[in-house]
């Protein structure tokens, strides 16, 4: 095995990641985010979030989302501001922190590994 079958390897499964990932955040887009909303009550974050991003189609669900992931990587400065309740964040089913968090890890967790591979390819 040479290096240029790693690299290329390594550049097809990062396309099946993401691609895998981007279907995981529309599901959650489409069909988690009334949940997700619901759990996350009448935090002021919430309410602006859906007054301005509900009449936006796609564009409106992926800043609500990521309103919503950002309450929960955020929870105490939100809280110290006022925006969210830190009953609500803590009250909210794993399953649906899961639904919102692992498509976002995973974005992240891709963008650093296609930077490696770029570092390692010399293209950097």
């Amino acid at each position: 095995m040479d290096g240029s079958f790693i690299l290329e390897l390594s550049i097809n499964l990062g396309t099946v990641v993401f691609l895998v990932d981007v279907v995981v955040f529309l599901w959650v887009g489409f069909f988690k985010l009334e949940q997700i909303e619901d759990a996350l009550g009448n935090s002021k974050l919430n309410i602006d979030a859906k007054r301005l991003g509900s009449n936006l189609g796609l564009l409106g669900r992926q800043y609500r989302l990521s309103t919503t992931v950002s309450a929960l990587l955020f929870t105490n400065m939100y809280v110290r501001k006022g925006l969210v309740d830190l009953d609500d964040v803590k009250n909210m089913p794993t399953r649906l922190k899961r639904w919102i968090l692992i498509p976002f890890v995973t974005g992240g967790a891709l963008l650093s590994f296609v930077f490696v591979l770029m570092l390692v390819a010399g293209k950097i």
